[in-house]
C-alpha cells in the first residue's frame, strides 16, 4: 500500500469518526432537551412554597407520539402548579397548539435546541388534560386548517 494511499484511508476514518461523533452529540443533547426539568416564574414561586421543594410531575406520554410528521416527545403535568410541559418537534411555531379543553390557552414558548421546541401551558386543571393537546396544522394562506390532536394519559 502506498503511503499516499495510506493517508487517503487515514483522512477518511477521521472524516468518519467527525461524523459519527456529531450525530452521537445531537442525540444526546436531544434526549437532555426532552427531559430537562423546565420551569416559569410562576411554577418556580410554588415549587418554592411546597413542602419538599420539588414539584411532583406526571409523565403523560409512556413513548413518543408522531402525527403527520408533527412528534410530541413528552408532556409533563405537574398538579401543583396546575401546569403542561409539552416538548414538540416539528410543530412550526406560527401554528396554534393548546389544550383542547382549553382552546384560548397561550402557552409560553421555549426557544428550540436540537429540533425540540417546550410549551408550557399554566392555569391547565387536571380535568381539562382529558381531550389532549392539539396542533393546528394551518396552511399558509389560512385557507384551511387540520387539527392534530396528541392524546394524553397518566
Amino acid at each position: 500500500m502506498t503511503r499516499k494511499r495510506k493517508f487517503l484511508l487515514v483522512l477518511l476514518a477521521m472524516a468518519v469518526l467527525v461524523a459519527v461523533s456529531g450525530l452521537a452529540w445531537q442525540t444526546v443533547g436531544k434526549q437532555q432537551t426532552i427531559q430537562a426539568e423546565v420551569r416559569t416564574a410562576r411554577m418556580t414561586q410554588i415549587e418554592n412554597t411546597v413542602p419538599d421543594g420539588i414539584l411532583s410531575a406526571q409523565e403523560l406520554l409512556s413513548q413518543p407520539v408522531e402525527q403527520d410528521g408533527v412528534s410530541l416527545h413528552r408532556a409533563a403535568y405537574y398538579p401543583q402548579a396546575e401546569a403542561l410541559v409539552c416538548f414538540f418537534e416539528n410543530e412550526d411555531p406560527n401554528r396554534d397548539i393548546y389544550p383542547a379543553a382549553l382552546p384560548n390557552c397561550n402557552a409560553t414558548i421555549l426557544p428550540d435546541a436540537y429540533g425540540i421546541t417546550a410549551y408550557i401551558f399554566e392555569d391547565v386543571p387536571a380535568d381539562a388534560l382529558t381531550g389532549g393537546v392539539v396542533v393546528e396544522m394551518t396552511d399558509w394562506q389560512f385557507e384551511s386548517c387540520k387539527p392534530l390532536t396528541f392524546a394524553l394519559g397518566a
